[in-house]
């Protein structure tokens, strides 16, 4: 007994360390940090995720009330639909035992340890379930661990646990279907609700699947009598999981009602996505790279091991037809799955994935693996049966040889990866049969693991060679520097304000550095948000808003108090213009109004004396607005009307003066113009001589060719910075003058013709923008208290048509109560919030509390209530039953 649990301690334990020493040596030869320089950042992973993780850090440690919103959530937004989805591994508690200077060796390491606890957990999955133990089982598990969705995904590191958790809940639902305790089900399946609900969908999802495919082949492991009350149980269990979960999952689906699905778009498309035989390639090393990231076929690389075993588990007589068919008949939804568009977009949760598409397929990686593994036991015990395995092994060249005959069309594999995959499946042919005639060696155990162990490894090298990755100070000299900056602002102005920045590393910048900001890129982008953005001409998307071109009405309401910018503006003539050692996002000349506070080696901070407060009074009758103008300066003029209807208009149109052409036909006016070369191989441009006003901002509109790159914009011989692409119309400050003159806009067409779509000149003085702010400042929300979900404060309201108008982002999370009594915040601009309010000194307070969250503690209030319950009634029984046996035993002694 010593003996066997000595041996099942050493598979354990090798499961674990050898996908970790694989993944470690790679890691160390790749230079990751903290082996070195490089780092696993690349794609999300560098411009999205490491930023979340900054943040994670800083609530946890600093700011906890961060966990349910964050101002720097584009302009405010809550946050439990990010950390749900994002943030929820319990293994990013390690982020927190270091500096945030270690991070990117932080997620190292996490990835390295996410490797080896799926190896790890797969392991103990086939040796509670199959009770086997041996050498070839860290062979199965490292193929698991290391298999290509793993690969294809390392950098989506949030997705990984889902590989550690899916063995652990498939044996709880194995124990489910022979009629045993639920109990490890119901804990494993909660534990991958709260770590990641997108992922839990999948599985639950397959599950189902896999409930509803078997029942029809009448194949659960019980007698028939049963199949109701294992059905009923199963249901029951995975009911009280969701209950459990449910203070994360319906706050998460209101967040999903506010963004996601607002963008869902008629998808549905009874249609196949590509050739199913297309898939044969990806099983195959080497079958990832950037170009099949975005729109690839599935990653279900395995190992040929597993494919030879795998297939020829449908051949063995052995086992039961029903058990067969119904392996065959999830195995072909899975596969439909992955090539059938309807089913596509129900495994997304109806919404198709942008980049790293057929998400699940990791689940169909698990079936083959498991699938071959019963075929490899039933090897070892019964043999081969030659006939059927040369019939096998025909199908598997015919299959190889597709791929060898139309490799061209598989862009993605080598010739090398090709033909090392061919040698793989020899050795691996050879290496079952001589399984199946020696059986229990110990040393062809061990070969198994080494010949799969070896060409996962050579896959996670042949792939991820593949990719490009940032270096590690791409972030850690980055973010020092920004928070720097964003610290000196922070100890001199502790009041609530926002930061904007000409330049930027990515759009969650104010996550790395901890700072109200006006960009996110996040999959749990409220719609509104993004809308908002469109109609003032900043760059947007599904995912995504930038506030990187911001006029100064627009830093004046949202609060920009501060900004920060990569380089001098152009007219101080007490300061040398540096380089740019950061990022450069826009060009900004309206900083010349802006007062500078501080300028180092890389940053100049000024100080914007025209930002609101985050609360002002404004006119009840400027809150409805049902009309938004396609324009966004003439939707600019209107919303500082309704706002302060003394301004009038805002913003008026620009001239230029005359237009220079170079290789460029004439035209006639500018909005719309074609712009035609005359020869195709002479650069070809015009130049606008605009005039120019003292204390005058000035502005140009671009439409959506300028994301095509078809054209490029100078002003005044410097290069006019403009992050791409947007949905619809942006706005790109051009000018700021302190004396009148000229300035010259040069437009360079890179195509051999475009149309300048919305291309139009504004100008607004910049009494204009005193005289907006002046008046909102004239009755501000004075603010005494506040945090991320939180804040109170005094307002003095003149009169009863005057409303406490906010720059804070609507949701139905916000309460308000004004002199202690609640009232219902409203929205505005179909985008922010506003407290009615009557005439009076009033003492008002703001409070965040997700929509969902106390209907989600209730229930699982109810779930804990009802596991109280059953463990009762468990109690009772036992206690009956040993009742009864004692009785039954005394009558028998009389």
């Amino acid at each position: 007994m010593k003996v066997k649990k000595t041996k099942r301690f050493i598979i354990y334990a090798m499961c674990f360390l050898v996908p970790l020493a694989i993944a470690t040596c790679y890691f160390i030869y790749r230079r990751f940090a903290p082996f070195g320089n490089s780092s696993i950042m690349t794609v999300d992973m560098g411009q999205q995720y490491i930023d979340f993780f900054a943040h994670y850090r800083d609530t946890l440690l600093h700011n906890p009330s961060g966990f349910i919103y964050s101002f720097a959530n584009a302009l405010g937004g809550g946050m439990i639909g990010t950390w749900s989805y994002y943030l929820m591994s319990p293994l990013n508690l390690l982020i927190l035992l270091f500096p945030l200077s270690k991070l990117p060796s932080v997620i190292a390491i996490i990835t390295l340890l996410k490797y080896a606890l799926s190896g790890l957990s797969f392991g103990y999955f086939l040796i509670q379930s199959k009770k086997y133990v041996s050498w070839s089982v860290v062979g199965f598990s490292t193929a698991y661990a290391l298999m290509g969705w793993m690969i294809a995904n390392q950098f989506n590191t949030l997705w990984i646990d889902a590989a550690i958790i899916l063995p652990i809940i498939f044996l709880g639902f194995q124990r489910v279907l022979h009629d045993k305790s639920s109990v490890l089900y119901v804990v494993a399946l909660t534990i991958m609700f709260i770590i990641n609900y997108y992922m839990g969908w999948m599985i639950a999802l397959f599950l189902t699947a896999y409930m509803v495919i078997y029942g029809i082949a009448r194949a659960y492991p019980v007698d028939t009598s049963k199949y109701f009350h294992i059905i009923v149980k199963w249901i029951k269990a995975s009911v009280l999981s969701a209950m459990l979960t449910a203070w994360l999952l319906i706050p998460t689906f209101f967040s999903l009602l506010a963004g996601k699905t607002h963008y869902t778009r008629n998808q549905f498309q009874i249609r196949f996505e590509y050739n199913p035989l297309d898939m044969l390639g990806k099983f195959f090393n080497g079958s990832v790279d950037f170009k099949q990231l975005p729109s690839g076929t599935a990653n279900i690389f395995v190992g040929s091991i597993v494919v030879i075993l795998f297939v020829y588990y449908f051949f063995i007589s052995s086992i039961k037809k029903n058990v067969r068919f119904a392996n065959l008949g999830l195995t072909a939804f899975m596969i439909l799955s992955m090539v059938f568009q309807p089913l596509d977009l129900l495994w997304h949760g109806w919404q198709l994935p942008v980049w790293y598409t057929f998400r699940f397929s990791y689940l169909f990686s698990f079936l083959m693996i498991v699938t071959a593994f019963s075929a490899f036991l039933h090897i070892l015990k019964e043999g081969l049966d030659s006939k059927r395995f040369s019939i096998v092994m025909g199908l598997i060249v015919l299959g190889v040889a597709y791929v060898g005959i139309f490799k061209k069309h598989f862009e993605y594999l080598h010739s090398d990866n090709f033909i090392w995959g061919c040698v793989f499946l020899v050795i691996s042919a050879g290496v079952i049969i001589a399984c199946a005639i020696y059986k229990q060696s110990l040393l062809l155990a061990v070969t198994v693991f080494v010949v799969m162990a070896g060409e996962a490894g050579l896959n996670m090298v042949t792939s991820l060679n593949n990719l490009d990755y940032l270096k590690s100070h791409d972030f850690t000299t980055y973010t020092k520097m920004l928070r720097k900056e964003v610290n000196q602002v922070k100890q001199k102005d502790k009041s609530f304000y926002r930061i904007g920045t000409t330049f930027a590393r990515t759009k969650n910048d104010a996550f790395a550095a901890d700072f109200n900001g006006g960009s996110i890129f996040s999959s749990t982008l409220e719609a509104n948000t993004s809308q908002f953005f469109k109609h003032i001409g900043q760059p947007n998307g599904d995912s995504f808003v930038l506030y990187s071109n911001g006029t100064m009405f627009t830093d004046s309401l949202l609060g920009m108090k501060y900004y920060m910018n990569q380089q001098i503006p152009e007219n101080n003539p007490n300061k040398k213009q540096q380089k740019e050692p950061v990022p450069a996002l826009t060009r900004k000349p309206d900083l010349t109004s802006y007062e500078l506070l501080s300028q180092d080696k890389l940053i100049g901070t000024y100080k914007n004396p025209y930002a609101l407060p985050l609360g002002f009074l404004a006119p009840k009758s400027g809150m409805n607005n049902n009309k938004i103008a396609s324009d966004p300066i003439e939707y600019q003029n209107e919303l500082a009307n309704r706002l302060d209807p003394n301004i009038k208009s805002l913003y008026q149109p620009a001239n230029y003066s005359h237009i220079r052409y170079n290789n460029i036909y004439k035209i006639s006016k500018l909005n719309n113009a074609i712009l035609k070369k005359k020869n195709m191989m002479e650069l070809s441009y015009i130049i606008l001589t605009v005039p120019v006003q003292a204390n005058t901002s000035y502005y140009m509109t671009l439409g959506t060719n300028f994301n095509k790159g078809q054209i490029s914009i100078s002003v005044d011989g410097q290069n006019q910075t403009q992050f791409t692409p947007s949905e619809r119309t942006i706005i790109a400050n051009i000018g700021n003058e302190q004396v009148a003159g000229n300035i010259n806009i040069q437009i360079f067409v890179n195509a051999s013709s475009t149309m300048l779509r919305d291309v139009r000149l504004y100008k607004v003085h910049n009494s204009k923008i005193a005289q907006f702010s002046n008046d909102m400042k004239a009755n501000p929300f004075k603010i005494n208290k506040w945090n991320e979900r939180s804040m109170s404060g005094t307002v003095n309201v003149k009169s009863n048509n005057q409303a406490l108008t906010t720059t804070i982002p609507y949701s139905k999370g916000w309460h308000a109560t004004v002199d202690g009594k609640a009232v219902t915040p409203k929205m505005w601009e179909n985008m922010f919030l506003y407290v009615p309010m009557t005439k009076g000194h009033h003492t008002v307070k703001l409070s965040f509390w997700p929509e969902g969250l106390t209907a989600g503690l209730i229930i699982g209030l109810i779930g804990w209530i009802f596991i109280g319950f059953e463990f009762y009634r468990s109690r009772s029984k036992k206690k009956k039953a040993l009742t009864n046996s004692e009785t039954i035993e005394f009558r028998d002694q009389d």
